[in-house]
C-alpha cells in the first residue's frame, strides 16, 4: 500500500468521504491535518524576510544563515512532528485548501514515497454546498476558494509525476462507486479484498452531507436559484477553472464522458 497519501482538494468536494475510505481500506490519520499547509507560509516568510535584509553584508547576522538550509531545518521540524503524530503505517493526511496544493512540492522532498488524491467537484454544486455549510462566508468568497483550488492544482500536477497522483471526482464517488473505488484502489496498490469496503463507503458515508441527498444533486447554473448578481459572480471567479476542468453550465455536469 502507497503512503503515505495527502488528500487534497475543495473544501465540500468529498475529502472528507475520502477520509473514510482510507480508514476503511487500512490507512491510519486524522480526520484533518490542518498542519502542513504552514509549510507553503514559513516558505513565504523566509523569501520574504531575505527580500527585505539581503545578505551582502557578512557583518550582518542573518547574511551568515544560508536561506536554503534554514527552509531544509524548518521543513525537517514539520516532518518529525507529523511522522511522530502518525506512528502507525500507512498513513492520510487530508487537508483541503490551496495552501496546501501550493505545499505538495515541498511535501515530496520531505516524504519521496507520497501520493495525492486530488478531489475534485463541479463549482455549481460545490458553492451551492458551500454556502449551505458555511453561511457566514461571502457569496464571492466561496466563488474565489474554490477556483483558487482548481487553478493551484491545475499550476502544480505539472510538476508531480503522474503515477504519483490521481483525482477523484466527487460524483463519480456517489454515482458510480465501484469504478471510483476501482480505481483508487489500484492507484494505492491495494489489495482486491479491500474493493468491495471502498466502494460501499463511497455510495452509503456522507459525513459531511449538508442536507439528505445533497451529495449527489446536480443542477444548471439557471436552476441553481442565484440571483443574476451572483450568476455574474460566479462567472467572473469560476467560469475559466469550470472551463479548464470540462465542466458545463447545464444539467449535463461535464464534458467527459466518464464524469457526466
Amino acid at each position: 500500500m502507497r503512503h503515505p497519501v495527502f488528500i487534497v482538494g475543495s473544501p465540500r468536494s468529498g475529502t472528507s468521504a475520502l477520509v473514510d475510505v482510507m480508514r476503511g481500506i487500512g490507512y491510519h490519520g486524522f480526520r484533518e491535518g490542518n498542519f502542513l499547509s504552514l509549510l507553503h507560509s514559513i516558505d513565504q516568510v523566509v523569501d520574504r524576510h531575505y527580500v527585505w535584509f539581503p545578505g551582502e553584508d557578512k557583518r550582518v547576522l542573518v547574511s551568515n544563515v544560508d536561506k536554503l538550509d534554514l527552509k531544509r531545518k524548518l521543513f525537517e521540524s514539520v516532518r518529525t512532528i507529523v511522522n511522530r503524530l502518525n506512528p502507525e503505517e500507512p498513513w492520510f493526511d487530508k487537508t483541503g485548501n490551496p495552501e496546501m496544493i501550493l505545499t505538495i512540492p515541498m511535501v515530496r522532498e520531505l516524504w519521496p514515497s507520497a501520493v495525492f488524491i486530488f478531489a475534485k467537484r463541479r463549482g455549481i454544486e460545490n458553492v451551492i454546498s458551500r454556502i449551505t455549510k458555511f453561511p457566514s462566508h461571502p457569496f464571492e468568497y466561496h466563488c474565489a476558494n474554490w477556483a483558487k483550488n482548481m487553478a493551484s492544482w491545475r499550476a502544480i500536477r505539472e510538476q508531480i509525476p503522474p503515477e504519483c497522483f490521481i483525482e477523484v471526482e466527487q460524483r463519480k464517488m456517489v454515482q458510480r462507486s465501484g469504478d471510483a473505488a476501482r480505481e483508487l484502489c489500484a492507484f494505492l496498490g491495494v489489495g482486491d479484498s479491500m474493493l468491495a469496503v471502498a466502494a460501499d463507503v463511497m455510495e452509503t458515508h456522507r459525513p459531511q452531507e449538508t442536507t439528505k441527498g445533497s451529495a449527489s444533486r446536480t443542477c444548471s447554473l439557471e436552476a441553481s436559484g442565484w440571483t443574476r448578481e451572483q450568476i455574474e459572480t460566479f462567472l467572473k471567479n469560476c467560469e475559466a477553472e469550470m472551463r479548464a476542468f470540462g465542466y458545463t453550465l447545464d444539467e449535463q455536469y461535464s464534458s467527459a464522458p466518464d464524469v457526466a
